[in-house]
């Protein structure tokens, strides 16, 4: 039987018996069924209805006032800053000692002993469905962890199978899709409560997308969210935004200080060579760590070179020498210094055109050929030289990728 439907039907009866309004709401008081309402209603009830959902405080304050541990009723504090203006009898949904989510009736009077009877009746109704529905869910979610993770197999016909089985399941649809990956500053492994806010955080990501558009898997160290964004109203081109919406969700639950970067992979027609796209979108993350001037949500046709240096160990990057006047430079803390080498870079990047490195930099071309001379100078390098200009390009580039600038 569908809980939905078993929810409603619980929620209508004890409305009906008790002429109140009546609703049930998961624990983080996401709301799941809702009776029409006997009495009036306040703004937080309103606004329950309308988005499916209360504000994270209003939650919080719920929770607060929830005596630990234990399922009997009580009266939820009114509170008009959250939008609780009437009393309401709250009932704590639970199967043993776990919380399933919570019974709610708006009171235009204080409860007789009748009435709390029918809240915990229902409210132990209530758990067996919500219970049943957990149990069965939690089946699926293993099942679909399973699969997930064997998509990034190196064994090719397991990736085959996982995807297949995904998709004859529906769980996952066809099509194009990529891979982003969430990580913090490190490769250690992930504390408890940063892989909790990780799960939390790749869930509320998944609701921006229909069903079977979206997959989640939480790995020891990172995210990771599979995304088939045709047919969505997220195609490719918003990714980055959907990386900006699963930070965001990330650092609502540890706070504004951590840090953290998401990469995106290139979009592949199969949902077997996915491994590429996750192997893109970690290197990404890995680049981001190092480059700070690419941003906190990288693509990886973003990473140019840092990208093509990335799949080089990082190991064996470190072992890779710089030329020795740019190494000499670089070792130096003198912010005059630090100038010279960031318009070096400038004039590179901007392949040698002095017009547009001047109008970046927001100097004068006078300015901007004292610096290059006096780079030449110091380091013993000809920047009018091809392979000077290759090697200091590649020494900058590899210097910010290994942490050495």
């Amino acid at each position: 039987m569908d809980v939905v439907w078993e929810l409603q039907r619980l929620v209508d009866g004890l409305a009906e018996r008790s002429r109140r309004s009546v609703a049930v709401d998961d624990p983080r008081l996401r709301l799941l069924a809702y009776s029409a309402h006997h009495t009036g209603v306040d703004s937080a009830r309103k606004q329950s209805i309308l988005q499916r959902r209360v504000p994270d405080e209003l939650a919080n304050y719920v929770h607060r006032h929830v005596p630990k541990g234990s399922d009997e009723p009580f009266l939820l504090p009114l509170c008009p800053e959250f939008g609780l203006t009437i009393e309401r009898l709250c009932a704590p949904i639970r199967h043993r000692s776990t919380l399933l989510g919570f019974l709610w009736v708006l009171l235009t009077e204080p409860p007789d002993d009748r009435l709390l009877e029918w809240v915990r009746d229902a409210a132990l109704e209530a758990g067996d469905v919500l219970f049943r529905e957990s149990f069965i869910e939690q089946i699926a979610r293993s099942r679909e962890r399973e699969l997930v993770r064997d998509l990034f197999s190196h064994d090719r016909p397991v990736r085959e199978f996982a995807a297949s089985e995904l998709i004859d399941n529906d769980l996952f649809t066809g099509g194009e899709a990529t891979v982003l990956v969430a990580a913090g500053p490190t490769s250690d492994v992930l504390q408890d409560d940063r892989r909790v806010a990780m799960e939390l955080a790749l869930q509320r990501t998944r609701r921006e997308f229909p069903a079977r558009h979206c997959l989640h898997l939480v790995r020891p160290d990172h995210g990771v969210l599979i995304v088939a964004p045709g047919g969505t109203s997220w195609p490719s081109r918003r990714l980055p935004e959907i990386g900006a919406i699963l930070r965001r969700h990330y650092l609502a639950e540890l706070g504004k200080h951590e840090r953290v970067w998401v990469g995106i992979g290139a979009l592949h027609d199969s949902l077997a060579s996915l491994d590429n796209s996750y192997d893109q979108a970690l290197r990404a993350v890995d680049v981001a760590r190092f480059v700070r001037t690419l941003g906190v949500v990288v693509r990886t046709e973003d990473c140019g070179v840092y990208g093509l240096l990335a799949e080089i160990p990082r190991d064996r990057l470190r072992k890779v020498g710089l030329h020795p006047g740019l190494q000499a430079l670089l070792a130096q803390d003198d912010p005059q210094i630090r100038t010279i080498i960031a318009t070096v870079e400038s004039y590179l990047d901007n392949a040698g055109e002095v017009k547009a490195t001047a109008e970046l930099l927001s100097i004068h071309r006078a300015s901007l050929y004292h610096r290059l001379r006096r780079f030449e100078e110091l380091a013993g390098i000809d920047l009018r030289n091809g392979d000077d200009r290759l090697v200091v390009h590649l020494g900058l580039r590899l210097a910010r990728l290994t942490g050495r600038r």
